[in-house]
């Protein structure tokens, strides 16, 4: 019998928590004979995992999910253009692999016109493979970038398919593993190395198999092709102007990387005869298009939709939900349902979760404008960051031409819009680019710095949860 110094028997984590809700206001108005009605629902998940029963200092549980992550660390030319922004670029990258946890695969890849395994050295003839993080092999990676020797273009497609394949070379070829990538750049793809449609094929063909997180220094990125990469592949694009934050920025991208403990969640809407389904999307933390996956039903059917989510840590998204409610002589006040909003696993996940029932998305149908003209307060705190993309991009465009204008016009309903919305971080980024008034007009400023619109854009496609 163990005494009362005995550590108890290892119990591993306790399941994740994993909650869903639907916000909507469900009154309608009865629509005119050919017309539709427009129904919209927030659907909001939240993940949490509690701490361990017990303290654990070796590998997680056997269903814990394995991690790897392939930093990608521009070695073009322009990286030492000045010289401080490579040896910053090392310096938060070495902290970035010191922040990866034991066990934990990793390498390293130098990116110019071409991919170079920098650590571990793949040996003659192989294709090289990430190996496990421990305090030796992470000295050594950090050793393995300082030496490196910058020079060369920029074909970042190129980039993301080695890491493709040293995904591939994981044991069981990288079965069960969440895999990620860590990308630092400070230029634009370079069309005498890469096209642009080549890098979209690219990116393209490695949906799915790892998520990634892109981060620009300098001024010469674009955000457009992070844009494509991390919206394709399911990260967060940043851009970093002071390089003393640079080190923090990818070591904090780093943790927040491995603390992914529950993958394979999806989310299924079942839809009645009576709904179409318009639309279904990310809006917080990031605004991201889903894709369908085909669902595992014994017969398909156009009354059941599914959407794959990428792993998870502890953290809250938001998806909003459009329908069109198609009205059937139901009498005024009559409820009916539209939808089913449901979380499912994918086959093969090994990490337990029991998951929260399903919850109904409604329509009642009235006559009273004071009911039938509210909406939801969360609902229509993203539908205004929606409209706070699409204004935002139009002043872009008008720049562009040049119209100032119309530029100055749209970024100051922009302006109105992240005031509404209490979006401080994107105010602070207009505020580059416009002068705004107390009487509510704003100047467009004489000069604008292709930075502060490309960094404008990037923040424009993260959101702010409601006041």
């Amino acid at each position: 019998m163990a005494g009362a110094d005995t550590p108890a028997a290892d119990q591993g984590p306790a399941e994740p928590a994993v909650r869903l809700e639907v916000s909507q206001v469900a009154e309608l108005p009865v629509p005119d004979e050919g017309h539709e009605a427009r129904m919209y629902a927030l659907v909001t998940v939240t993940v949490r995992r509690p701490p361990p029963r017990t303290p654990r200092t070796g590998p997680g549980p056997a269903h814990a999910p394995h991690h790897a992550v392939v930093f990608l660390i521009d070695h073009s030319s322009s990286m030492v253009h000045p010289p401080t922004r490579m040896a910053a670029a090392w310096d938060a990258a070495a902290a970035a692999v010191h922040a990866v946890p034991d066990g934990t695969y990793f390498a390293v890849v130098a990116g110019s016109e071409r991919p170079t395994l920098v650590y571990p050295a793949p040996q003659p003839g192989t294709p090289g493979a990430p190996v496990a993080a421990d305090d030796a092999t992470r000295r050594a990676a950090e050793d393995a970038l300082r030496a490196g020797s910058p020079g060369g273009g920029t074909a970042i497609g190129g980039w993301l398919t080695r890491a493709r394949e040293l995904f591939r070379q994981l044991p069981g070829n990288g079965e069960g593993f969440v895999c990620h990538v860590l990308l630092l750049t400070d230029g634009r793809n370079e069309p005498a190395y890469e096209s642009g449609d080549r890098l979209t094929e690219q990116v393209e063909a490695c949906a799915d198999e790892f998520t990634c997180d892109a981060v620009g220094i300098g001024d010469d990125w674009r955000s457009h092709e992070l844009l494509l990469i991390t919206g394709t592949l399911h990260g967060v694009a940043y851009a970093v102007e002071d390089l003393d934050g640079l080190t923090e920025r990818l070591r904090d991208l780093t943790r927040e990387a491995a603390d992914r403990h529950l993958a394979g969640l999806r989310v299924r809407l079942y839809r009645s005869e009576r709904a179409e389904l318009r639309s279904f999307g990310q809006v917080h933390p990031t605004r991201r298009e889903l894709t369908p996956v085909p669902a595992p039903e014994p017969t398909p059917t156009p009354y059941v939709t599914e959407f794959a989510t990428q792993p998870w840590g502890d953290e809250t998204r938001s998806y909003l939900l459009s329908l069109t409610a198609l009205h059937a002589g139901d009498e005024a006040g009559s409820e009916v349902m539209l939808a089913e909003v449901e979380l499912v696993r994918a086959d093969g996940d090994r990490i337990p979760v029991t998951l929260p029932p399903s919850v109904p998305v409604l329509v009642r149908w009235s006559g009273d404008h004071g009911l039938y003209s509210r909406m939801h307060p969360d609902v229509g705190h993203y539908l205004h960051q929606e409209e706070l993309v699409r204004v935002f991009e139009e002043g872009c465009a008008a720049l562009r031409v040049p119209d100032a204008g119309t530029a100055c016009r749209a970024f100051g309903r922009a302006w109105q819009l992240a005031v509404d919305v209490g979006d401080e971080a994107m105010q602070k980024h207009l505020r580059k680019l416009i002068e705004p008034g107390e009487d509510g007009s704003v100047r467009l400023l004489a000069r604008i710095r292709p930075f502060d619109i490309e960094s404008a854009r990037i923040r424009v496609s993260h959101t702010v949860t409601p006041r």
